[in-house]
């Protein structure tokens, strides 16, 4: 079908946030040693150029191949494609005021600036049909593989940004679903 997610399509990612006003994972200055930009959500995919644009790269053991189809439960590395592309990892502590906060969340140049850092696992909730595929549109939560799987669900601060473009800061929780869809995450082409 058209809308599967394959690996190697260039896509951006919608927040759950609110009834899907939590805006799009985007990338802008700043974030502690090892990382390569700060990760924030913007209110447009293209606050930046493509600074709100991320391939999908395997990161399985047996690597699928770019056009293979992303399956719920996959393993990936979510490529960023501003500048010098950069890895989406976890990196430092929660942000501050975040509660059930875990990790920090930023980019590095390196698919793996620690063990496993820049691993995540998709899950979607449900597609149609139901035969395993993540397709456009479907509600996915998103692990580090950080810390053998522990590294918490993808989610955003519920105020706050790096830059002055951005909505919420990026952030992993131990909740996938922490507050009002913030830890619920959609993908669009980008």
């Amino acid at each position: 079908m058209a809308n599967e997610l394959k690996y190697g399509d260039a896509v951006s990612l919608e927040n759950g946030l609110s009834n899907w006003a939590g805006g799009f994972l985007d990338v802008t200055a700043g974030g502690p040693s090892g990382a390569a930009y700060a990760v924030q959500t913007a209110s447009t995919a293209q606050r930046g150029g493509l600074s709100g644009t991320w391939k999908i790269a395997s990161a399985s053991p047996t690597p699928k191949p770019v056009g293979a189809t992303v399956l719920s439960g996959d393993l990936v590395h979510l490529v960023n494609q501003f500048g010098n592309t950069s890895y989406l990892d976890v990196n430092g502590g929660p942000v501050a005021g975040s509660t059930g906060g875990k990790y920090g969340v930023y980019t590095s140049a390196a698919p793996n600036r620690a063990a496993s850092t820049g691993e995540w696992f998709l899950f979607a909730e449900t597609s149609s049909p139901q035969d395993g595929a993540i397709r456009t549109g479907d509600v996915v939560h998103i692990l580090s593989n950080y810390s053998n799987a522990n590294g918490g669900w993808l989610d955003i601060s519920g105020g706050g940004a790096p830059s002055g473009g951005g909505l919420h800061t990026a952030l992993t929780s131990y909740y996938s679903n922490r507050a009002s869809g913030s830890g619920a995450w959609r993908f669009a082409p980008a």
